[in-house]
């Protein structure tokens, strides 16, 4: 089967959940360089555990996510 692009990717990535787990990932590692005083309210595995969580994210079913709209 010949893998096929979507016509509206931002759409794609504004709403699947595999990607939202990628942006709290990324989130989580900028935050204590930004506020340094939640450096240590933070847990270091926390993005880690985020980004474990993306490929579950992937394969759950999200009917109301449609590329083509």
């Amino acid at each position: 089967m010949k893998p096929k692009l979507v016509r509206k990717p931002g759409r794609v990535l504004a709403w699947s959940l595999s990607m939202w787990c990628v942006y709290i990932a990324g989130l989580l590692q900028i935050v204590p360089y930004i506020v340094p005083y939640l450096d240590g309210y933070i847990p270091h595995w926390a993005s880690l555990v985020a980004l474990l969580a993306s490929p579950f994210g992937a394969i759950i079913y999200q009917g109301n996510l449609h590329a083509d709209k």
